[in-house]
């Protein structure tokens, strides 16, 4: 798992030349080994992981967690960056995303939702759990909700009656989430939460755009089309969207306006 951090990075072809190097420097940090999906993610000050929500690793603190499969492992992080491993645990088969915010870590799985709480020594405890049919699973959360795609399309592992929709998980009692709404959508893939504004993304239909301020009752207000979305980034109003072959970089920090500043597409 630890290899992605030190494997050549791919070279990359800029289809636009406006593409800032901020947002180039995210590209080959998190998308050096995977097409994809963003494989990092960063707890900012406490707050919620500023990278895709398919990661499978993320720092908080001085601490680097790494999801494979069904194991959960952690590490101290030294002042030269080196990690020193501090231990593991069992969370279970068909692990896929992990997403840090505050004290805690959400992983998404196959089967459903967990909660673990990290403790002083940095050592994570399993705090809360939601069940849910086999489906491919990302997600990202706030203090008091968690959102979830669950995927059935191009989804080899999804069970029947499965089916393409966003729940939305009140975090109220954080040790058992509570479904309170779902929509329905057609290839729910990598999600991103900024305030009020959850960005979702539905594979060829491109990123839909919901208003959250009532979590039981989701608004569209804003769809952005014409690509293949897999996962996407929020930095401080710009917005990465990964795509099979292109990134897409819009300014989205205008309220209502969503502005694509470049393109840059993905070679070998």
């Amino acid at each position: 798992m630890l290899a992605l951090i030190k494997t050549p990075l791919k070279i990359y072809k800029m289809k636009k030349t406006k593409l800032s190097l901020f947002a180039l420097l995210l590209s080959l940090l998190f998308l050096g080994n995977c097409s994809k999906s963003s494989d990092i993610s960063v707890n900012a000050s406490g707050g919620s992981g500023i990278a895709g929500s398919l990661a499978r690793f993320t720092i908080i603190d001085n601490y680097l967690y790494t999801l494979d499969v069904n194991r959960l492992s952690w590490f101290r992080l030294a002042p030269d960056g080196r990690p020193e491993e501090l231990g593991s645990l069992l969370v279970g088969e068909g692990m896929e995303t992990i997403f840090p915010l505050n004290e805690y870590l959400f992983l998404g799985a196959e089967t459903g939702m967990s909660i673990y709480r990290i403790g002083a020594d940095g050592a994570p405890v399993e705090t809360g759990l939601f069940s849910h049919t086999r489906s491919c699973d990302p997600v990202v959360a706030n203090d008091s909700h968690a959102y979830v795609t669950l995927r059935v399309s191009e989804c080899s592992r999804a069970e029947p009656g499965a089916a393409d929709r966003l729940d939305v998980l009140s975090l109220a009692e954080i040790t058992s989430p509570q479904l309170i709404e779902s929509v329905s959508l057609q290839s729910p893939r990598g999600l991103g939460l900024d305030g009020n504004r959850l960005f979702v993304c539905d594979g060829a239909n491109g990123v839909r755009v919901f208003d959250v301020s009532d979590p039981r009752e989701l608004q569209q207000i804003h769809q952005l089309t014409g690509f293949t979305a897999y996962d996407v980034i929020l930095i401080n109003g710009l917005m990465l969207i990964i795509g099979p072959e292109n990134i897409y970089q819009y300014d989205y920090s205008v309220p209502g306006e969503y502005t694509l500043i470049s393109t840059l597409t993905l070679g070998v």
